[in-house]
């Protein structure tokens, strides 16, 4: 009887932390607000890419969190294999970008990305996607695995559409390499996304 207790207690806390884990993720703009330093001029052409660099390196740095979520949830072995190779593109997109931050003090991705309203709505989403994610409380199966795939293709779309206009704006060599490789590589990526949910979970 004690070892259930204790298990049941474990389950709850980890969902709890799982649960508080996605939110924070899915609302990192709204903290991106709180936290960090407002542009005083956002119409200039560089604090505008400042703004796009945060918003990219706020969503690269978040979504890595959600491997917790996905390893609490059954899935088919190739969504498996396409969610990890997302997580740890992400991963390795933040810490890219956090480098080249220190090497071109060109690239800023601490600004204040978002208006107080945008924020919120980002929050408002982020609490009821919580809601669907979190682990035994949440959605299962197949609607769980198409709405987390349709989650990874939204953020691909608005991000390689983000890097593309990006490198338009962008007047150092080195960083326009970047947003191009990376653009490169969020468009490949979004490819797959949507040719498995094609695949799978599209009427045909």
């Amino acid at each position: 009887m004690q070892i259930k207790t204790r298990y049941a207690v474990r389950r709850s806390t980890l969902l709890r932390t799982v649960a508080t884990t996605l939110l924070l993720t899915l609302a990192a703009c709204s903290q991106l607000r709180d936290a960090k330093r407002p542009i005083p001029d956002k119409n200039a052409p560089r604090a505008q890419l400042s703004i796009g660099y945060s918003l990219l390196y706020q969503e690269a740095d978040g979504i890595p969190k959600l491997k917790w979520i996905f390893m609490f949830k059954e899935k088919p072995e190739e969504m498996g294999r396409l969610t990890n190779d997302l997580v740890s593109y992400y991963q390795q997109l933040a810490d890219t970008m956090r480098r080249l931050s220190k090497q071109y003090p060109a690239m800023r991705i601490d600004v204040a990305a978002m208006s107080e309203i945008e924020g919120d709505e980002r929050k408002a989403i982020g609490e009821d996607m919580a809601k669907d994610f979190a682990p035994l409380i949440g959605k299962t199966g197949t609607e769980f695995e198409r709405e987390a795939l349709l989650m990874f293709y939204n953020s691909l779309n608005e991000q390689r559409h983000l890097t593309g206009v990006m490198v338009g704006r962008e007047t150092d060599p080195a960083l326009r390499k970047f947003l191009e490789t990376t653009k490169a590589q969020l468009e490949a990526r979004y490819a797959k996304v949507g040719a498995l949910l094609s695949r799978h979970y599209f009427v045909q």
